[in-house]
Protein backbone atom coordinates (compact mmCIF):
# COMPACT_ATOMS: atom_id res chain seq x y z
CA UNK A 1 0.00 0.00 0.00
CA UNK A 2 0.87 3.49 -0.39
CA UNK A 3 0.43 4.11 3.11
CA UNK A 4 3.37 2.74 5.32
CA UNK A 5 2.21 2.14 9.02
CA UNK A 6 4.34 4.46 11.37
CA UNK A 7 4.39 4.84 15.24
CA UNK A 8 2.74 7.63 16.25
CA UNK A 9 4.93 9.30 19.15
CA UNK A 10 4.42 12.23 21.62
CA UNK A 11 7.19 14.63 22.88
CA UNK A 12 6.86 17.48 25.26
CA UNK A 13 9.87 19.18 24.02
CA UNK A 14 8.82 20.23 20.25
CA UNK A 15 6.80 23.42 19.68
CA UNK A 16 3.16 23.49 19.35
CA UNK A 17 3.00 23.80 15.57
CA UNK A 18 6.37 21.14 14.69
CA UNK A 19 5.92 17.38 13.78
CA UNK A 20 9.34 15.18 13.80
CA UNK A 21 9.67 12.51 11.09
CA UNK A 22 12.25 9.76 10.47
CA UNK A 23 14.62 9.90 8.07
CA UNK A 24 13.39 6.86 5.90
CA UNK A 25 9.67 9.27 5.85
CA UNK A 26 11.68 12.64 5.05
CA UNK A 27 12.87 10.76 1.87
CA UNK A 28 10.25 8.56 0.90
CA UNK A 29 7.68 12.09 1.08
CA UNK A 30 10.80 13.92 -0.77
CA UNK A 31 10.34 16.35 2.52
CA UNK A 32 12.97 19.38 3.66
CA UNK A 33 13.38 20.76 6.67
CA UNK A 34 11.48 23.38 8.40
CA UNK A 35 8.88 22.15 5.29
CA UNK A 36 5.27 23.58 5.70
CA UNK A 37 2.35 21.15 5.08
CA UNK A 38 -0.66 20.41 6.58
CA UNK A 39 -1.66 17.64 8.84
CA UNK A 40 -4.65 16.30 8.80
CA UNK A 41 -6.74 13.25 10.83
CA UNK A 42 -9.93 12.82 9.89
CA UNK A 43 -11.45 16.50 9.15
CA UNK A 44 -9.22 18.26 11.11
CA UNK A 45 -6.07 19.90 9.63
CA UNK A 46 -3.02 22.01 11.30
CA UNK A 47 -0.45 23.31 8.89
CA UNK A 48 3.02 22.45 10.65
CA UNK A 49 6.94 22.31 10.19
CA UNK A 50 8.20 19.44 9.02
CA UNK A 51 11.92 18.39 11.51
CA UNK A 52 13.79 15.41 10.48
CA UNK A 53 14.63 13.36 13.88
CA UNK A 54 17.71 10.63 14.16
CA UNK A 55 15.92 7.76 15.23
CA UNK A 56 15.15 5.40 12.48
CA UNK A 57 12.22 3.46 11.16
CA UNK A 58 8.62 4.85 10.43
CA UNK A 59 7.89 7.19 12.93
CA UNK A 60 6.14 10.34 13.51
CA UNK A 61 6.14 12.51 16.40
CA UNK A 62 3.64 15.34 17.29
CA UNK A 63 3.64 17.59 20.54
CA UNK A 64 0.37 17.38 23.05
CA UNK A 65 -0.84 20.17 21.90
CA UNK A 66 -1.19 19.20 17.98
CA UNK A 67 -2.33 16.29 19.06
CA UNK A 68 -5.14 17.73 21.07
CA UNK A 69 -5.80 19.82 18.16
CA UNK A 70 -6.40 16.61 15.68
CA UNK A 71 -8.52 15.60 18.42
CA UNK A 72 -6.12 12.20 18.02
CA UNK A 73 -7.88 9.80 20.90
CA UNK A 74 -4.75 7.67 21.80
CA UNK A 75 -1.02 7.60 20.38
CA UNK A 76 -0.43 4.12 18.47
CA UNK A 77 0.70 2.90 15.12
CA UNK A 78 -1.12 4.22 12.29
CA UNK A 79 -1.35 4.62 8.51
CA UNK A 80 0.19 7.89 6.85
CA UNK A 81 -0.13 8.68 3.21
CA UNK A 82 1.35 12.47 1.89
CA UNK A 83 0.04 13.99 -1.08
CA UNK A 84 -0.46 17.49 -2.50
CA UNK A 85 1.36 18.87 0.53
CA UNK A 86 -0.64 17.32 3.18
CA UNK A 87 -0.15 14.57 5.52
CA UNK A 88 -2.88 12.56 6.27
CA UNK A 89 -3.30 10.11 9.45
CA UNK A 90 -5.40 7.09 9.57
CA UNK A 91 -7.62 6.60 8.07
CA UNK A 92 -10.55 7.53 11.30
CA UNK A 93 -13.81 5.50 9.80
CA UNK A 94 -16.98 5.41 11.75
CA UNK A 95 -19.59 3.04 12.34
CA UNK A 96 -23.15 4.85 12.78
CA UNK A 97 -25.75 3.32 14.45
CA UNK A 98 -28.25 4.46 17.39
CA UNK A 99 -29.56 2.51 20.55
CA UNK A 100 -26.86 3.72 23.01
CA UNK A 101 -27.22 2.02 26.33
CA UNK A 102 -24.81 4.40 28.21
CA UNK A 103 -23.34 0.98 29.85
CA UNK A 104 -19.69 1.24 29.21
CA UNK A 105 -19.21 -2.89 28.78
CA UNK A 106 -22.07 -3.18 26.39
CA UNK A 107 -22.68 0.75 25.24
CA UNK A 108 -24.59 -0.34 22.18
CA UNK A 109 -26.47 -2.76 23.74
CA UNK A 110 -26.28 -6.91 21.84
CA UNK A 111 -24.88 -4.90 18.94
CA UNK A 112 -21.77 -3.98 20.82
CA UNK A 113 -20.22 -7.56 20.25
CA UNK A 114 -20.85 -7.09 16.63
CA UNK A 115 -18.62 -4.10 16.50
CA UNK A 116 -16.22 -5.07 18.41
CA UNK A 117 -15.76 -7.71 16.04
CA UNK A 118 -15.16 -5.14 13.32
CA UNK A 119 -12.92 -2.97 15.11
CA UNK A 120 -10.97 -6.22 15.75
CA UNK A 121 -10.63 -7.85 12.92
CA UNK A 122 -9.28 -4.41 10.96
CA UNK A 123 -7.12 -3.88 13.78
CA UNK A 124 -4.06 -5.31 11.45
CA UNK A 125 -4.55 -2.42 9.19
CA UNK A 126 -4.13 0.13 11.98
CA UNK A 127 -7.12 2.35 11.32
CA UNK A 128 -8.43 4.09 13.99
CA UNK A 129 -12.26 3.24 14.73
CA UNK A 130 -15.06 4.42 16.02
CA UNK A 131 -18.87 3.40 16.89
CA UNK A 132 -21.00 6.43 17.26
CA UNK A 133 -24.33 7.68 17.06
CA UNK A 134 -26.11 10.90 15.63
CA UNK A 135 -26.11 12.79 19.77
CA UNK A 136 -22.64 11.90 19.71
CA UNK A 137 -21.80 14.62 17.11
CA UNK A 138 -21.00 18.26 17.90
CA UNK A 139 -21.55 20.15 15.23
CA UNK A 140 -20.03 23.29 16.43
CA UNK A 141 -17.07 21.77 16.76
CA UNK A 142 -17.45 19.23 14.48
CA UNK A 143 -16.24 16.37 16.63
CA UNK A 144 -17.71 12.96 17.80
CA UNK A 145 -17.75 11.35 21.36
CA UNK A 146 -17.04 8.16 19.62
CA UNK A 147 -16.66 4.58 21.09
CA UNK A 148 -13.73 2.31 20.56
CA UNK A 149 -12.31 -0.88 21.39
CA UNK A 150 -9.04 -0.24 23.04
CA UNK A 151 -6.94 -2.92 25.07
CA UNK A 152 -9.88 -4.93 25.59
CA UNK A 153 -12.31 -2.28 26.94
CA UNK A 154 -14.41 -0.12 25.62
CA UNK A 155 -13.47 3.81 25.81
CA UNK A 156 -14.83 6.91 25.18
CA UNK A 157 -13.01 9.53 23.50
CA UNK A 158 -13.33 12.89 21.45
CA UNK A 159 -12.76 12.09 17.84
CA UNK A 160 -12.67 14.09 14.55
CA UNK A 161 -15.16 13.52 12.21
CA UNK A 162 -14.39 10.23 10.06
CA UNK A 163 -13.13 9.92 6.38
CA UNK A 164 -15.42 7.20 5.64
CA UNK A 165 -18.70 6.52 7.91
CA UNK A 166 -20.02 2.86 7.54
CA UNK A 167 -24.09 2.96 8.53
CA UNK A 168 -25.46 0.70 10.52
CA UNK A 169 -28.81 2.10 11.74
CA UNK A 170 -30.45 -1.26 13.17
CA UNK A 171 -33.65 -0.90 11.00
CA UNK A 172 -36.00 0.84 8.42
CA UNK A 173 -38.02 2.57 11.38
CA UNK A 174 -35.20 4.11 13.71
CA UNK A 175 -33.38 4.56 10.12
CA UNK A 176 -36.09 6.76 9.41
CA UNK A 177 -36.36 8.75 12.23
CA UNK A 178 -35.90 13.12 11.97
CA UNK A 179 -32.84 13.27 13.94
CA UNK A 180 -31.04 10.10 11.82
CA UNK A 181 -31.96 11.69 8.63
CA UNK A 182 -30.80 15.11 9.61
CA UNK A 183 -27.56 13.66 10.83
CA UNK A 184 -26.75 11.72 7.40
CA UNK A 185 -27.96 15.13 5.70
CA UNK A 186 -25.41 16.99 7.61
CA UNK A 187 -22.29 14.35 7.11
CA UNK A 188 -22.59 14.36 3.25
CA UNK A 189 -23.26 18.45 2.69
CA UNK A 190 -20.80 19.44 5.84
CA UNK A 191 -18.17 16.82 5.86
CA UNK A 192 -15.83 15.74 2.86
CA UNK A 193 -16.27 11.76 4.33
CA UNK A 194 -17.48 8.81 2.40
CA UNK A 195 -20.74 6.71 3.46
CA UNK A 196 -21.32 3.60 2.50
CA UNK A 197 -24.09 1.35 2.48
CA UNK A 198 -26.89 3.78 3.19
CA UNK A 199 -30.41 2.89 3.60
CA UNK A 200 -32.82 0.21 3.21
CA UNK A 201 -33.60 -1.81 0.02
CA UNK A 202 -36.83 -1.99 -0.78
CA UNK A 203 -38.37 -5.32 -2.71
CA UNK A 204 -40.29 -3.29 -5.73
CA UNK A 205 -37.55 -0.74 -6.19
CA UNK A 206 -34.95 -3.05 -6.48
CA UNK A 207 -37.25 -5.09 -9.34
CA UNK A 208 -37.47 -1.86 -10.69
CA UNK A 209 -33.81 -0.78 -11.10
CA UNK A 210 -33.06 -4.36 -12.26
CA UNK A 211 -35.56 -6.45 -13.44
CA UNK A 212 -35.66 -4.68 -16.53
CA UNK A 213 -31.71 -4.40 -16.88
CA UNK A 214 -30.36 -6.03 -19.99
CA UNK A 215 -27.70 -7.64 -17.57
CA UNK A 216 -29.81 -8.83 -14.92
CA UNK A 217 -32.93 -9.40 -15.96
CA UNK A 218 -32.96 -12.78 -16.53
CA UNK A 219 -32.40 -13.25 -13.06
CA UNK A 220 -36.22 -11.84 -11.52
CA UNK A 221 -39.74 -13.83 -10.65
CA UNK A 222 -42.45 -12.65 -12.19
CA UNK A 223 -43.42 -9.96 -10.04
CA UNK A 224 -45.87 -7.29 -9.39
CA UNK A 225 -46.74 -4.10 -6.83
CA UNK A 226 -50.04 -3.80 -4.99
CA UNK A 227 -51.18 -6.67 -7.05
CA UNK A 228 -55.52 -7.33 -7.84
CA UNK A 229 -57.63 -10.30 -7.34
CA UNK A 230 -57.46 -10.84 -10.96
CA UNK A 231 -53.54 -10.38 -10.91
CA UNK A 232 -53.09 -13.19 -8.05
CA UNK A 233 -55.56 -15.58 -9.68
CA UNK A 234 -53.86 -15.20 -13.40
CA UNK A 235 -50.39 -15.66 -11.83
CA UNK A 236 -51.11 -18.86 -9.75
CA UNK A 237 -52.80 -20.29 -13.00
CA UNK A 238 -49.57 -19.84 -14.77
CA UNK A 239 -46.87 -20.75 -11.69
CA UNK A 240 -49.06 -22.63 -9.63
CA UNK A 241 -47.78 -20.93 -6.34
CA UNK A 242 -47.38 -17.62 -5.36
CA UNK A 243 -45.82 -15.26 -2.74
CA UNK A 244 -47.46 -12.18 -1.15
CA UNK A 245 -44.38 -9.95 0.34
CA UNK A 246 -44.43 -7.01 2.28
CA UNK A 247 -42.51 -4.67 -0.27
CA UNK A 248 -39.74 -3.07 2.66
CA UNK A 249 -39.96 -6.43 5.00
CA UNK A 250 -37.01 -8.42 6.18
CA UNK A 251 -36.45 -11.34 7.72
CA UNK A 252 -39.60 -13.42 6.39
CA UNK A 253 -42.17 -11.85 8.44
CA UNK A 254 -45.54 -11.31 7.03
CA UNK A 255 -44.94 -13.61 3.78
CA UNK A 256 -47.64 -15.80 2.84
CA UNK A 257 -47.61 -18.58 0.34
CA UNK A 258 -50.49 -19.31 -1.74
CA UNK A 259 -50.86 -22.91 -3.82
CA UNK A 260 -54.56 -24.20 -5.47
CA UNK A 261 -55.92 -27.29 -5.54
CA UNK A 262 -58.52 -28.01 -7.94
CA UNK A 263 -61.76 -28.92 -6.54
CA UNK A 264 -60.47 -27.62 -2.81
CA UNK A 265 -59.54 -24.31 -2.83
CA UNK A 266 -56.52 -22.12 -2.42
CA UNK A 267 -54.08 -22.90 0.51
CA UNK A 268 -52.21 -20.58 2.41
CA UNK A 269 -49.13 -21.20 4.41
CA UNK A 270 -46.93 -18.77 6.57
CA UNK A 271 -45.48 -18.15 9.55
CA UNK A 272 -46.71 -16.18 13.10
CA UNK A 273 -45.26 -16.40 16.42
CA UNK A 274 -43.21 -19.30 16.82
CA UNK A 275 -45.41 -21.98 14.29
CA UNK A 276 -46.43 -22.81 11.35
CA UNK A 277 -49.69 -21.90 9.26
CA UNK A 278 -51.80 -23.54 6.70
CA UNK A 279 -55.08 -22.23 6.12
CA UNK A 280 -58.09 -22.99 3.58
CA UNK A 281 -59.67 -20.86 1.47
CA UNK A 282 -62.73 -21.11 -1.04
CA UNK A 283 -61.34 -18.06 -2.81
CA UNK A 284 -58.57 -15.46 -3.51
CA UNK A 285 -61.30 -12.92 -2.45
CA UNK A 286 -61.74 -14.01 0.67
CA UNK A 287 -58.07 -14.83 1.63
CA UNK A 288 -56.87 -11.61 1.05
CA UNK A 289 -60.02 -10.36 2.94
CA UNK A 290 -59.09 -12.75 5.85
CA UNK A 291 -55.76 -11.60 6.43
CA UNK A 292 -55.93 -7.79 5.51
CA UNK A 293 -59.54 -6.55 5.84
CA UNK A 294 -60.20 -3.01 5.51
CA UNK A 295 -55.89 -2.57 5.82
CA UNK A 296 -56.52 -1.92 2.16
CA UNK A 297 -53.79 0.79 2.34
CA UNK A 298 -51.12 -1.76 3.88
CA UNK A 299 -51.76 -4.14 0.84
CA UNK A 300 -50.69 -2.17 -1.27
CA UNK A 301 -46.98 -2.20 0.06
CA UNK A 302 -47.73 -5.51 -1.03
CA UNK A 303 -45.81 -7.25 -4.01
CA UNK A 304 -47.16 -10.44 -5.79
CA UNK A 305 -44.42 -13.04 -6.84
CA UNK A 306 -43.86 -15.98 -9.28
CA UNK A 307 -43.03 -19.29 -6.91
CA UNK A 308 -40.01 -21.36 -7.80
CA UNK A 309 -39.66 -24.66 -7.91
CA UNK A 310 -36.27 -24.68 -5.96
CA UNK A 311 -33.73 -27.25 -5.64
CA UNK A 312 -34.60 -29.74 -2.32
CA UNK A 313 -31.95 -31.39 0.51
CA UNK A 314 -33.91 -33.95 2.06
CA UNK A 315 -37.00 -33.27 0.57
CA UNK A 316 -36.61 -29.25 1.75
CA UNK A 317 -36.48 -26.85 -0.21
CA UNK A 318 -33.41 -24.70 -0.08
CA UNK A 319 -31.86 -20.98 -1.22
CA UNK A 320 -27.99 -19.44 -0.76
CA UNK A 321 -27.39 -16.70 0.88
CA UNK A 322 -24.05 -14.63 -0.71
CA UNK A 323 -22.36 -11.93 1.62
CA UNK A 324 -20.12 -9.67 -0.82
CA UNK A 325 -17.93 -7.55 0.14
CA UNK A 326 -15.97 -4.58 -1.66
CA UNK A 327 -12.12 -5.26 -1.20
CA UNK A 328 -9.18 -2.54 -1.20
CA UNK A 329 -9.36 -2.66 -4.37
CA UNK A 330 -12.87 -1.43 -4.85
CA UNK A 331 -13.64 -4.94 -6.06
CA UNK A 332 -16.68 -7.21 -5.40
CA UNK A 333 -15.79 -10.03 -3.47
CA UNK A 334 -17.90 -13.32 -2.83
CA UNK A 335 -17.24 -13.86 0.70
CA UNK A 336 -18.99 -16.27 1.49
CA UNK A 337 -22.37 -18.75 0.43
CA UNK A 338 -24.31 -19.54 3.02
CA UNK A 339 -27.18 -22.50 2.26
CA UNK A 340 -30.76 -22.58 3.72
CA UNK A 341 -32.81 -25.47 4.46
CA UNK A 342 -36.41 -24.70 4.91
CA UNK A 343 -37.76 -25.71 8.28
CA UNK A 344 -40.53 -28.52 7.91
CA UNK A 345 -44.20 -26.47 6.68
CA UNK A 346 -41.85 -23.07 6.65
CA UNK A 347 -43.01 -20.54 3.94
CA UNK A 348 -39.25 -19.22 3.52
CA UNK A 349 -35.58 -20.54 4.35
CA UNK A 350 -35.05 -17.93 7.15
CA UNK A 351 -33.81 -19.09 9.84
CA UNK A 352 -35.54 -17.55 12.66
CA UNK A 353 -38.59 -18.56 10.98
CA UNK A 354 -37.28 -22.71 11.36
CA UNK A 355 -34.80 -23.12 8.60
CA UNK A 356 -31.52 -23.91 8.86
CA UNK A 357 -27.85 -23.16 7.56
CA UNK A 358 -26.21 -26.33 5.52
CA UNK A 359 -22.74 -26.65 4.21
CA UNK A 360 -22.87 -25.42 0.46
CA UNK A 361 -20.33 -27.87 -0.89
CA UNK A 362 -21.81 -31.15 0.63
CA UNK A 363 -25.23 -30.09 -0.69
CA UNK A 364 -23.92 -28.98 -4.00
CA UNK A 365 -22.30 -32.21 -4.29
CA UNK A 366 -25.03 -34.25 -3.74
CA UNK A 367 -27.71 -32.36 -5.89
CA UNK A 368 -25.25 -31.72 -8.75
CA UNK A 369 -22.44 -34.21 -8.25
CA UNK A 370 -19.78 -33.40 -10.93
CA UNK A 371 -20.70 -29.80 -11.45
CA UNK A 372 -21.09 -28.71 -8.25
CA UNK A 373 -17.94 -26.76 -8.89
CA UNK A 374 -19.74 -25.38 -11.93
CA UNK A 375 -22.81 -24.40 -10.54
CA UNK A 376 -21.31 -22.79 -7.57
CA UNK A 377 -19.37 -20.32 -9.70
CA UNK A 378 -22.92 -19.33 -11.50
CA UNK A 379 -24.03 -18.38 -8.12
CA UNK A 380 -20.41 -16.49 -7.40
CA UNK A 381 -20.45 -14.57 -10.94
CA UNK A 382 -24.76 -14.02 -10.84
CA UNK A 383 -24.11 -12.03 -7.49
CA UNK A 384 -21.11 -9.91 -8.36
CA UNK A 385 -22.62 -8.88 -12.01
CA UNK A 386 -25.60 -8.20 -9.96
CA UNK A 387 -24.20 -6.03 -7.41
CA UNK A 388 -22.15 -4.39 -9.98
CA UNK A 389 -25.13 -3.52 -11.86
CA UNK A 390 -26.85 -2.02 -8.69
CA UNK A 391 -24.42 0.19 -7.99
CA UNK A 392 -24.53 1.95 -10.94
CA UNK A 393 -28.27 2.80 -10.58
CA UNK A 394 -27.98 3.92 -6.49
CA UNK A 395 -26.40 6.90 -4.94
CA UNK A 396 -23.94 6.42 -2.64
CA UNK A 397 -20.99 3.90 -2.35
CA UNK A 398 -21.75 0.00 -1.38
CA UNK A 399 -19.22 -2.02 0.16
CA UNK A 400 -21.44 -4.71 1.73
CA UNK A 401 -24.57 -7.05 -0.05
CA UNK A 402 -26.41 -9.97 1.38
CA UNK A 403 -28.32 -11.31 -1.98
CA UNK A 404 -30.73 -14.48 -1.48
CA UNK A 405 -31.02 -16.30 -4.49
CA UNK A 406 -32.59 -19.99 -5.39
CA UNK A 407 -31.53 -22.74 -7.93
CA UNK A 408 -34.37 -23.73 -9.39
CA UNK A 409 -34.52 -27.95 -10.42
CA UNK A 410 -33.35 -26.90 -14.09
CA UNK A 411 -30.32 -24.89 -12.32
CA UNK A 412 -31.71 -21.53 -13.32
CA UNK A 413 -30.71 -18.95 -10.90
CA UNK A 414 -33.26 -16.55 -9.49
CA UNK A 415 -33.05 -13.51 -7.45
CA UNK A 416 -35.29 -13.13 -4.73
CA UNK A 417 -33.64 -10.49 -2.27
CA UNK A 418 -31.24 -7.98 -1.47
CA UNK A 419 -30.16 -6.49 1.73
CA UNK A 420 -28.27 -3.63 2.36
CA UNK A 421 -27.02 -4.44 5.95
CA UNK A 422 -27.20 -7.92 5.81
CA UNK A 423 -27.47 -10.22 8.69
CA UNK A 424 -24.52 -12.34 9.97
CA UNK A 425 -26.08 -15.92 10.89
CA UNK A 426 -24.72 -17.49 7.96
CA UNK A 427 -21.26 -17.03 10.05
CA UNK A 428 -22.46 -18.89 12.84
CA UNK A 429 -22.21 -22.18 11.14
CA UNK A 430 -18.65 -23.84 12.29
CA UNK A 431 -17.68 -23.56 8.19
CA UNK A 432 -18.09 -20.26 7.71
CA UNK A 433 -16.39 -18.61 10.89
CA UNK A 434 -13.26 -18.04 9.20
CA UNK A 435 -15.46 -16.34 6.03
CA UNK A 436 -16.95 -14.25 8.81
CA UNK A 437 -13.70 -13.50 10.45
CA UNK A 438 -12.89 -12.10 6.51
CA UNK A 439 -16.32 -10.55 6.13
CA UNK A 440 -15.43 -8.21 9.30
CA UNK A 441 -11.96 -7.15 7.90
CA UNK A 442 -13.47 -6.12 4.10
CA UNK A 443 -15.16 -3.49 6.01
CA UNK A 444 -11.58 -1.63 7.13
CA UNK A 445 -10.01 -2.86 3.61
CA UNK A 446 -12.66 -1.62 1.65
CA UNK A 447 -12.74 1.78 3.99
CA UNK A 448 -9.10 2.22 3.03
CA UNK A 449 -9.83 2.48 -0.65
CA UNK A 450 -12.61 5.07 0.42
CA UNK A 451 -10.34 7.05 2.21
CA UNK A 452 -7.50 6.91 -0.50
CA UNK A 453 -5.10 5.40 1.97
CA UNK A 454 -4.55 1.92 -0.31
Amino acid sequence: MNSPICQLLISFQLPNRAILLSPRLMNKWGLQNDQQISLTFGNKSVIVKVRKQRHPGLRITLSPALRQQLAIPYVKSTRAIFEDSSLRLGPVIGILTTGFTGNSQQPFGSRSHLFRHFIKEGASERPFIYVFTPEMIDWKSETVQGWYYYKNNWISRSSPLPDVIYERVPNRKVESHTHVQNCLQRLRTRSNCQIFNQGFFNKWSIHQLLGNHPQTYTFFPETHLSPSIETIEKMIQKHRAVYLKPSGGSLGLGIFRITHIPGKGYFCRYHQGSRNVLRRFKSIRRLISYYFGDQSRRFHTYIVQQGIQLIKYHGRPVDFRLHLHKDATGDWQVVAIGCKMAGSGCVTTHVRTGGSIVPTSKLLQEICGERSSWVENQLKSAAVEIASVLEQQVEGPLGELGLDIGLDTDMQIWLFEINAKPGRHIFDHPTLREAGRQSAKFITDYSLKLANFV
